[in-house]
């Protein structure tokens, strides 16, 4: 019998399993998983006066099996925030807003900003959204916006975002890659989401060649320079939290 074997197998072991095999207490993962809700959570970022989320990209980039993390930027068209203006002054703005977890310089991999924020957030003793709101606050992740239409390149980066491979090659040709097997273990994440009205397209997996991911990726390094303060309140400073 002849076996053909084309596969791509992922372990992404997220989970008590992952916790209790590491050795990782119940604090620590509960601690990464408020964080992750109260200020990694790009739709957060662009809240309006009639719709939640406004913002038309989303990225989240998670580290590792746990889901450290990283950073997440969200895009957003038009006229938000409650802003007092006249639509017409605002209808062709294009912006981006970003948190990402803070970094000391002897971190080398994306993955140690996430690990490095939620230790620092544990060592402090805080468990309440109170106190991890304090905790974020004195510990200042970064909280960034950029203007996409003066930010250089960054207008063909999101062009570029329709090269984008969506498709897994083993869906879309599953006979392609026969004898061959692929594993990706302990990879980070990215989740990207696109959306327009009564539209949207999600993608969540490894940063993989022509993937969704790595043009995420490609967008993130183009907005790097022209990241300025944010004009709004971070997002764990939101109202219900």
């Amino acid at each position: 019998m002849r076996l053909l074997l084309g596969l791509t197998l992922c372990v992404l072991l997220f989970g008590s399993w992952g916790q209790d095999a590491h050795g990782q207490t119940a604090s620590v993962s509960e601690t990464r998983a408020t964080v992750r809700e109260m200020a990694f959570d790009p739709a957060l970022y662009f809240p309006s006066r009639y719709v939640a989320d406004s913002s038309i990209i989303k990225i989240t980039y998670t580290g590792d099996d746990y889901g450290w993390p990283v950073y997440a930027i969200a895009v957003a068209k038009g006229c938000v925030d409650q802003e007092d203006v006249e639509q017409d002054s605002c209808t062709s703005r294009l912006r981006a807003r970003m948190v990402r977890a803070p970094a000391r310089a002897d971190l080398t991999r994306p993955r140690q900003r996430g690990s490095y924020l939620i230790g620092e957030i544990v060592a402090k003793g805080a468990t309440s959204f109170d106190q991890i709101r304090t905790a974020l606050t004195e510990i200042n992740p970064e909280w960034v916006e950029a203007d996409l239409r003066t930010c250089p390149g960054a207008m063909d980066a999101l062009k570029r975002s329709s090269e984008a491979v969506w498709v897994p090659e083993a869906v879309a040709e599953p006979d392609s890659d026969a004898g061959y097997v692929e594993i990706i273990l302990h990879a980070d994440i990215i989740e990207v989401e696109l959306r327009q009205y009564a539209r949207r397209a999600s993608y969540r997996g490894w940063i993989a060649e022509d993937s969704p991911a790595a043009w995420a990726e490609s967008l993130a390094a183009v907005l790097e320079p022209c990241w300025s303060p944010a004009s709004v309140a971070a997002p764990w400073f939101k109202d219900g939290q």
